[in-house]
Parts: structure tokens; sequence; C-alpha cells
């Protein structure tokens, strides 16, 4: 692994902890939603891609279990907005079954793997639709990567 990738994960660590504390009493905002949903997506989305890259490093994949395992419970703590009630249960949905995949991945078992990056797909396409009609973009999917 990288060095570079690796302070990245631990950056993204520091932030997702910073971000997990509990939302106000009223709920996020509409700006507060918007920033850590884009941050802790892209996180999920960059990790995905290089754990599919580097698939047969399951010490890798435990280390990425980790931290989508945080990710994905500081998610659940959320309080979206009206706006974005449709859409948060799909972006639930990534972060999870990316933090699952990698569990499969560090245990080898390749078919649960793809199990769930089969659903990861299918959600991402599902959750773009969603933040494109609550004008939320997501830049991060537009990248090729």
């Amino acid at each position: 692994m990288s060095k570079r990738f690796a302070k990245n994960i631990m950056l993204v660590a520091v932030l997702a902890a910073a971000f997990s504390a509990p939302a106000s009493v009223g709920g996020e905002t509409r700006q507060q939603y918007q920033n850590r949903f884009r941050l802790m997506l892209d996180f999920a989305v960059r990790t995905n891609e290089y754990v599919r890259q580097h698939l047969g490093d399951r010490t890798l994949a435990a280390y990425a279990h980790g931290m989508a395992e945080q990710n994905a419970a500081a998610a659940e703590q959320m309080t979206p907005p009206a706006q974005y009630a449709l859409l948060h249960p799909h972006f639930l949905l990534v972060l999870e079954n990316i933090e699952r995949s990698f569990y499969h991945a560090a245990q080898g078992r390749l078919e649960r793997y793809r199990h769930h990056q089969k659903i990861v797909r299918k959600e991402l396409h599902v959750l773009e639709g969603l933040a494109e009609r609550s004008q939320l973009g997501l830049y991060l999917l537009d990248r090729g990567f």
C-alpha cells in the first residue's frame, strides 16, 4: 500500500471521527449534511476502487473493512434534511455493502465480495439519480476510476 493512500485513509478516518459527533437537536443543516455526505461517499468509493484493484491483498481488505465499518456507523447517525430523506437510505446501503464486501474480501470469500459489489453498483446508480433530482452534485461519480 502506498504511503500516500495510507495517509489519505488516516486523514479521512480523523475527519470521519470528527464528523461523527451527534447532530444538533434539530438535525443537520443542509450544508452540514452535504459536506459529510460528499466526504463519506468519496472516501467509500475511492477505497472501494483501491481494494478492487488489489483484491488479492487480504490485509489491505481487512484494514479497509475497519475504516468502512466506522464510515457506515457514522452515516447511520446522520440526520438528513427533508430534501434528502429519500436519498439517505441508498447512501447507507452503499456504505454498508462496501463494508460487507471488504469483510468478505478479507476472508477470501470472493463470491460474497462480488455479491455485495453488485449491490453497491446498483445503489450507486440509484443514489446518483436521486442526488441529481435533489440538486446534490456527486462529482466523484463522474470521474473515470
